[in-house]
């Protein structure tokens, strides 16, 4: 059985979540379903639109790398009724639709509520919902399980042709907007991505496949961090010893507390010792005056 994610997102929408959407957007039931028909093709088309584009799928996964999914809905039901989508929550989603369709989303707002009969604002909550709930599906996937742009473009093309289908025909103005004529799942074997089973995990974990690639970033990603740790408290460390050490009040050098400084007045500096160290450099005159080292004295030089 082949991945199906628009059938994943349809399943978000049973008949009780289309009457407590409508109900909260003055909505008919009958007009809510008709937008989400048209909102789920269009979000995931225009997702797989978006990673067809050169490092399209790059972008997508550096995106979710930046969100916090801990207070991400895991389904739909938990954004309506008793449990209202957060401020943030909702600004995350509407992130997601803006990197996902860019300055087209006005315009495929429009043309889902001309075909649904709904407000614009109401389609767009409902592709803030949906988009929302996609988002922390994909999101939570690339953080705790390796997912990775090759992987992320293997599974949209490899439904690519279901999304197109799957538009109502009254919609052929984001078929040509978006360009779901470029929307076709490549021919060849099913890669690991698309295969079997692949969503019958549960809403937490729907079982999306990760490669060994991505289980490789992740380690290293692990690894990074504690080595950060590690570093940061070695220089803690170092500047805790560092402000530890005595300094004199004049210029803050380091100086050791336990070190004794002879006075001049206990160092020898008898004629025996001046002698002595005059006879062990080679010189028996004052040092200052003109002359060869150790024969200094012209006076005593050959005639």
């Amino acid at each position: 059985m082949a991945v199906h994610l628009l059938s994943y997102l349809k399943e978000q929408f049973t008949p009780a979540v289309v009457d407590q959407i409508g109900n909260e957007l003055n909505e008919s039931s009958a007009g809510v379903l008709k937008a989400i028909n048209g909102s789920l093709p269009a979000l995931l088309g225009g997702l797989t639109r978006r990673i067809q584009v050169t490092g399209g799928a790059s972008s997508i996964i550096s995106f979710l790398d930046k969100e916090d999914y801990s207070s991400i809905p895991l389904d739909v039901s938990q954004s309506i009724g008793n449990h209202p989508a957060t401020t943030q929550t909702t600004a995350a989603g509407r992130d997601f639709l803006d990197h996902i369709f860019g300055d087209k989303l006005t315009r495929i707002t429009e043309l889902i509520s001309l075909y649904s009969g709904t407000k614009p604002a109401s389609v767009l909550a409902v592709l803030t919902q949906a988009g929302t709930v996609l988002m922390g599906v994909l999101g939570r996937q690339e953080q705790e399980k390796g997912l990775t742009a090759e992987n992320l473009e293997t599974l949209l093309l490899g439904q690519a042709t279901e999304f197109r289908q799957a538009l109502p025909s009254g919609l052929d103005g984001i078929a040509s907007l978006l360009g779901f004529n470029d929307l076709n799942t490549p021919t060849g074997p099913q890669t690991e991505v698309q295969g079997a089973d692949n969503l019958s995990g549960t809403v937490i974990n729907p079982n999306i496949p990760k490669s060994t690639e991505g289980e490789r970033q992740h380690e290293n990603v692990r690894w990074l961090r504690w080595a950060m740790i590690a570093i940061a408290i070695l220089v803690a460390a170092l500047l805790i010893q560092k402000c530890s050490e005595n300094q004199n009040g004049v210029d803050g050098v380091s100086t050791d507390s336990t070190a004794r400084v002879e006075s001049n007045a206990v160092e020898d500096t008898s004629a025996a010792t001046k002698e002595s160290i005059r006879e062990a450099h080679g010189q028996s005159a004052d040092s200052t005056v003109p002359g060869p080292l150790g024969i200094r004295d012209s006076s005593k030089t050959s005639r």
